[in-house]
C-alpha cells in the first residue's frame, strides 16, 4: 500500500472477490450480491488497534486503475493511512445478525463465538430474562479478518426481566458492544383526549411490536428532554394500517386523559416503562472497536462490574437517552459502575466522546429544562473503584444528571498516544445536581 499525491494504492486480501465496474468503481460481491464500499475503518496491522485519529475513513473509489495486482485510487485522500496500515472496507447496509430473538423469555446463549456478521452480532427485542454467558463476537484467531460485526455485538431492544451478560469477549465490532434502550415513540396526532397516533421516527427501529394493553408509560419533551409526572396504562394499540412487520405507527389509547400539552406541535415522545430490563454486565473484555464500549439505557438497576475496556476508540461507557435522533429510549436511575479496568479509550472523536465514561443525553434546549434527565436520588449513578489508564483524555463527563457519586478510581497516564482531545479536565460537570466528585490518585 503506498499513500501519495497520486492517491492511495493497496492490494485486496486474498479473500475478496473484487471487480472494477461503471467508471472502475472498486466493488465486492460474492453469489447473488455486491457491496459498493461506502467508508472504511483503520487497524495497525501488529496490534489490531485502529488508528488513532482515523475513525470513518473517508473513501473515493472512481477512476481506479490496476496493474499486477496493484490497485490505485487516485481520488482517495487520507494523509495518516501509513504504508501497511489495513482498512476494513463496509458499507451501511445491516442486513442480518447472526443471531436475532424475538418474544423469547428465559433464554440463554452459552459459549457461542460469532466470528463475523455482516449485521450485529445478536439482536433481542420484547424479549424476558435474558443471558448470555462465553458469547463472543470477535475475529478468528490468526485469521485475516480484522472486524468482526458491522454493528453492535449484543443489542437489546425493549426487553424486561433480567439482562446478565457476562464472561464473553467482543473485539473489533463496527459499533458497541452491548446497547440497551427502549424506543421512543414521537407524538404525531392527538386524536382526542386519549388516544394519539405515534410513530417511529428512526429509519432503522420500526416494524416490531412496541406495546401491550396493561404496559404503562410516561412522557418525555423532546427539545428539553423533561419526562412528565403523567403516568398512563395502554387500554388498546393498534397499528395504524396493515401488519406489525414494516408498520411506522401505532394508534394508541389510554386509561385517562392525556395532558393537553401533549400533540404533535409540541414535540413529545412517548416511552414503554414495562419493557425496561435490570442490567448486569461483568467479567467481560471489550476491545479493539471502532464505537462506544457500553450503552444502558434502562430506569432498572443497573451493574457494568470487573470489565476490561481495550482500547475502545470512542467512549467506554455511554449513558445517553435521545428523542430527537436515534429515540433510543430510558434515563438511568440506577447504576453502578465499579472494578473496571479502561486502558486508552478515546482515540478518535465522534458522536458522545466526551469523556472515558460519557453521561451525554441529547438536549436540544438544555437552559429551558426543568428537571434532570439521568439519576433522581443522592447516588442514582456510582462510578466507584474503577482504574483509568490513558494517554490524557477527559475521565468523566456528566450532562443533566441528578445524584453522581464518583468515589475510589485510580488514574494512570501513559505516553502511547498523541493528546489531542479538546476536553483537558478529568472531570466535566454541566448541568447537574447532588454530586460528589472524590479526587483520581495517580498511580505510578
Amino acid at each position: 500500500m503506498s499513500n501519495d499525491d497520486n492517491g492511495i494504492s493497496f492490494v485486496p486480501s486474498s479473500e475478496v472477490k473484487w471487480r472494477l465496474k461503471d467508471g472502475n468503481q472498486f466493488v465486492g460481491y460474492g453469489d447473488g450480491w455486491e457491496i459498493g464500499f461506502m467508508m472504511g475503518v483503520s487497524f495497525e496491522p501488529d496490534t489490531h488497534h485502529m488508528v488513532p485519529q482515523s475513525s470513518g475513513v473517508g473513501i473515493d473509489f472512481k477512476d481506479c486503475t490496476v496493474k499486477d495486482g496493484v490497485i490505485n485510487a487516485p481520488h482517495w485522500n487520507q494523509k495518516n493511512l501509513k504504508p501497511g496500515t489495513r482498512v476494513a472496507l463496509r458499507g451501511y447496509q445491516r442486513p442480518h445478525p447472526a443471531v436475532f430473538m424475538e418474544a423469547d423469555t428465559r433464554a440463554t446463549l452459552n459459549n457461542v463465538t460469532v466470528h463475523y456478521a455482516e449485521g450485529m452480532g445478536v439482536v433481542a427485542q420484547m424479549c424476558t430474562d435474558i443471558h448470555l454467558d462465553g458469547f463472543n463476537v470477535r475475529p478468528e484467531k490468526g485469521g485475516i479478518r480484522y472486524f468482526s460485526s458491522n454493528a453492535d455485538a449484543t443489542h437489546f431492544v425493549q426487553c424486561r426481566g433480567k439482562i446478565l451478560v457476562e464472561n464473553s469477549e467482543y473485539e473489533a465490532m463496527m459499533d458497541d458492544a452491548i446497547n440497551v434502550h427502549g424506543v421512543y415513540l414521537r407524538v404525531r396526532e392527538r386524536i382526542n383526549d386519549r388516544t394519539l397516533r405515534c410513530r417511529f421516527e428512526h429509519h432503522q427501529a420500526y416494524g416490531y411490536k412496541w406495546g401491550n394493553p396493561g404496559d404503562t408509560v410516561m412522557f418525555v419533551r423532546s427539545a428539553t428532554m423533561d419526562q412528565l409526572p403523567f403516568v398512563g396504562v395502554i387500554r388498546r394499540i393498534d397499528t395504524a394500517g396493515g401488519p406489525i412487520a414494516g408498520t411506522k405507527d401505532y394508534i394508541i389509547s389510554l386509561d385517562r386523559d392525556i395532558p393537553k400539552e401533549i400533540d404533535a406541535t409540541q414535540g413529545y415522545g412517548i416511552e414503554n416503562m414495562t419493557w425496561t430490563p435490570e442490567v448486569t454486565f461483568r467479567n467481560c473484555i471489550v476491545r479493539y472497536n471502532n464505537a462506544r464500549g457500553a450503552l444502558f439505557s434502562s430506569p432498572r438497576t443497573t451493574i457494568c462490574e470487573n470489565n476490561f475496556f481495550d482500547h475502545t476508540s470512542g467512549t467506554a461507557i455511554l449513558l445517553c437517552g435521545d428523542c430527537n435522533g436515534w429515540y433510543e429510549s430510558g434515563a438511568v436511575r440506577h447504576l453502578v459502575i465499579r472494578g473496571n479496568r479502561f486502558l486508552n479509550a478515546l482515540t478518535n472523536l465522534f458522536q458522545f466522546t466526551n469523556g472515558v465514561i460519557s453521561i451525554y443525553p441529547e438536549i436540544p434546549n438544555i437552559k429551558e429544562a426543568k428537571t434532570y434527565f439521568h439519576g433522581g436520588s443522592d447516588e442514582a449513578i456510582v462510578i466507584e473503584n474503577n482504574e483509568f489508564v490513558t494517554f490524557g483524555a477527559p475521565l468523566i463527563y456528566a450532562k443533566s444528571v441528578d445524584g453522581l457519586v464518583v468515589r475510589g478510581n485510580t488514574l494512570t497516564y501513559n505516553n502511547d498516544f498523541e493528546q489531542f482531545h479538546p476536553i483537558k479536565k478529568l472531570v466535566t460537570i454541566e448541568h447537574c445536581g447532588r454530586t460528589s466528585i472524590q479526587d483520581f490518585p495517580e498511580k505510578q
